[in-house]
């Protein structure tokens, strides 16, 4: 499938753990153009009010929202944004939770390296190409 665009997704990253999100920014920062890196619900909030992201990751485990409740305000904020949640949990509950609240793709932390890449491009696509 050809990219709907040309230009690389604009990706706010959230991660409470500073080593993860610099690993994180570290993996995204080719194929992604990482346009904030925060580490709390609140200042992930303000970063999609303030730059409209195509992408937020964010890890489901936050100091003072969780993200699967930033996941719900950012669908309000700025329903263009798509989410892709980032966790330690691989329960499946969890998971279809996420999903069935709009969250676009899940991804286990254990497997990060593998998959976020293409869940990011997968969601970008899908997103790039409904406008």
């Amino acid at each position: 499938m050809a990219p709907a665009t040309d230009r690389k997704p604009r990706v706010v990253l959230v991660d409470d753990y500073a080593p993860v999100l610099a690993a994180l920014g570290r993996m995204l920062g080719g194929p992604c153009d990482v346009i904030a890196s925060v580490s709390t619900g609140g200042q992930a909030l303000e970063a999609v009010t303030r730059l409209k992201p195509d992408v937020l990751v964010i890890d489901l485990m936050l100091p003072d929202i969780d993200g699967l409740e930033v996941s719900r305000r950012v669908k309000q904020l700025s329903p263009k944004t798509a989410v892709v949640i980032i966790t330690a949990s691989d329960d499946v509950a969890v998971r279809a939770a996420a999903l069935s609240e709009g969250v676009e793709a899940f991804v286990p932390k254990h497997l990060a390296s593998e998959t976020l890449t293409d869940a990011i491009e997968r969601v970008f696509e899908d997103t790039a190409g409904s406008d």
